[in-house]
């Protein structure tokens, strides 16, 4: 026969799981919620008719959650047409593995809060009215495969964290105002790139040798900026690299390369 204690030792363990699920929803749900307040326009009113305490999270449009935790593991509202801040609470989505809401008008600071968000493999705030500076806590984000911060109106350096995301094959800072060098030692650190994309920007200097470190590079986007000097020799071994953008620089390339 079982024992009375165990019995009851059962029960609390039932009554605590229980009432951990419960909070950690109430987390996730707050957080959207405060996401939602930041949002000054809704033209379709998506957010306004569908994300309602009424109905469960998981059912909310845009929102996918896991089977095994019911928590928010996507949140994709890639061109709503939603104008609005992005609030600091996204965050605390703490099961979060994809989170795209490209296209569409929001503006002010990448909070650094993002950072905190350690399950991310895809990111995307492109096509946005973003400023200031990318957050280091970007670095943060040691699973993430795809970062996508074009245009925007970034500017400030290319934050030297990002290399320490050796998960990343692709970065898309294209199309915004960032400015410095090329941070050298980026490719010894990110074994996986596959597609560097940094055009239209303000990038001045050499283009820094140690670029033949990404061996899986396929796309380097480098065009329309203020890049000077030669071509590093070491380049040349990056034998996967199938397109290469450089115009509109001030490279000395040499005759026999294909750069368009």
């Amino acid at each position: 026969m079982v024992s009375r204690t165990m019995i009851i030792a059962f029960l609390v363990l039932l009554m605590y799981l229980s009432v951990t699920n419960a909070s950690n929803i109430s987390t996730d749900e707050a957080s959207l919620l405060a996401f939602k307040a930041q949002i000054t326009s809704d033209p379709n009113g998506m957010l306004s008719k569908n994300w309602t305490k009424g109905t469960h999270i998981c059912k909310w449009i845009g929102i996918s959650c896991s089977k095994k935790h019911k928590r928010v593991t996507s949140l994709d509202l890639k061109s709503f047409g939603f104008r609005g801040s992005i609030a600091k609470e996204i965050g605390n989505l703490s099961f979060l593995n994809f989170l795209d809401i490209g296209n569409n008008s929001f503006h002010g600071q990448i909070p650094d809060e993002i950072g905190n968000l350690r399950r991310l493999n895809y990111l995307s705030l492109q096509m946005n009215n973003l400023t200031d500076q990318i957050p280091e806590s970007l670095g943060f984000l040691t699973r993430l495969q795809v970062l996508d911060l074009s245009e925007n109106d970034l500017f400030g350096n290319v934050p030297f964290s990002i290399s320490n995301v050796s998960s990343l094959k692709i970065i898309d800072l294209g199309f915004n105002r960032i400015s410095g060098n090329l941070p050298r030692g980026l490719c010894a650190r990110l074994p996986n790139l596959q597609g560097l994309f940094l055009s239209k920007n303000q990038l001045a200097g050499q283009i820094p040798s140690g670029l033949n470190q990404c061996t899986q590079l396929i796309y380097l986007s480098l065009s329309y900026n203020q890049l000077t000097g030669s071509l590093p020799r070491d380049m040349w071994n990056l034998t996967k690299l199938r397109e290469l953008y450089l115009g509109w620089n001030n490279i000395t390339v040499p005759s026999q390369s294909k750069v368009q």
